[in-house]
């Protein structure tokens, strides 16, 4: 072949390598346009796309958690964790202070312990019974197949074990305080749905609380709780609520510069000569059981020493057998009337004298000779 033949042919060979290479170009070109365009509305089309399906993914996702958490999660008076799983439907309480709470909030409960000188709240007694507080039977309470029991740290902290092993959520709740008060109440409405009517009763409750600590004087007077039981008399030092009402009327409790009980720190050992030092102005006494044996023990063991005579309180006529159910067992939502109770004793110029009772359950004022 001569030179202009092959010059032809390399030319043509060229062309067509040209032509060639150019054509895959387009088809990638193609290709990419497809798949991952550069045309700025294709890429925002893909975009969006990607968006609602993370978006759903999230929604998704976040409903399933929804679903698998717990109706409520808190932690009881012995921070133990608490979880329910659900609302609760068939509750068991075994404390007579909770029980008054739920039914002041408009709640119901399927089981409940009884408690001597302390009255069923209206509707209760249609609950089922599973014993005394001091002594419930576990038996009966597993028979009612309840979601939730609520008992106290002094008479049912054993019973933990058998409920967890039945799978049965068990709270222990103790309540000594207003601030507690609030708090319980408020966890209760949360746990019984009414959580609009326990907020209705406690702020009525501020508002009479506040109404009488509106009237008392700037007066700082002092006092001593004194528990009398069959076997023993003892000074309390702290825990109870009524140590609490009285502090909230700006009276100071003596028996916190003493020496607590080892065995029980919350109480302190009675001694006469103790007492006649601090010297309160008044002297609170709760009898715990029989009111006559609690008169007996009274007379034999504070009215026969002579010091006891010499003591403020009783020269002043000062002493005064209070309720338990007012100052032993948490009044709860009721406790407006524990002051007014203590108020009328301690400031009756302003607050009127005390209502007279009958002789059975009268508190006895000016014990002593």
């Amino acid at each position: 072949m001569n030179l202009s033949g092959r010059k032809t042919s390399a030319a043509v060979i060229g062309l067509m390598l040209t032509l060639t290479l150019s054509a895959c170009g387009s088809s990638n070109s193609s290709v990419q346009e497809q798949s991952g365009s550069s045309d700025p509305a294709v890429s925002a089309a893909n975009g969006t796309s990607a968006s609602n399906a993370n978006t759903d993914t999230s929604q998704a996702a976040a409903s399933s958690n929804q679903a698998n958490a717990p109706f409520l999660s808190f932690k009881d008076t012995e921070g133990r964790e608490v979880t329910l799983s659900s609302q609760p439907q068939r509750i068991v309480v075994l404390s007579p202070e909770i029980l008054n709470m739920i039914y002041a909030i408009g709640g119901e409960v399927l089981g409940r312990a009884d408690a001597a000188d302390i009255e069923l709240p209206s509707g209760a007694e249609k609950a089922e019974s599973v014993g005394q507080v001091s002594e419930v039977s576990s038996e009966k309470i597993l028979a009612l197949q309840p979601d939730l029991v609520i008992g106290q740290p002094r008479f049912h902290k054993d019973l933990a074990q058998t409920f967890e092993s039945s799978s049965i959520p068990f709270a222990l709740m103790q309540v000594s305080s207003y601030d507690q008060i609030a708090d319980t109440v408020e966890l209760l409405g949360k746990i019984t749905g009414k959580e609009a009517e326990a907020k209705e009763q406690l702020d009525q409750l501020q508002q009479r609380v506040d109404a009488i600590k509106a009237k008392l004087p700037d007066k700082q007077l002092t006092f001593a709780n004194m528990n009398v039981t069959p076997a023993s008399v003892s000074i309390q030092r702290s825990g109870t609520i009524g140590l609490d009402i009285a502090k909230t009327m700006n009276m100071t409790n003596v028996a916190e510069q003493l020496e607590p009980d080892k065995k029980s720190p919350t109480t302190v050992p009675y001694s006469l000569e103790k007492l006649v030092e601090q010297d309160p102005d008044y002297l609170f006494l709760i009898i715990h059981g029989s009111r006559a044996t609690g008169e007996k023990k009274i007379k034999t063991d504070m009215e026969s020493n002579p010091a006891w005579s010499s003591l403020k309180a009783v020269k002043e006529k000062h002493v005064v057998i209070v309720p338990s159910s007012l100052f032993l067992t948490n009044p709860g939502l009721k406790y407006d009337e524990s002051m007014t109770y203590l108020a009328q004793y301690v400031y009756p110029d302003i607050f009127g004298a005390p209502a007279k009772e009958e002789a059975s359950g009268a508190p006895q004022q000016g014990h002593g000779k």
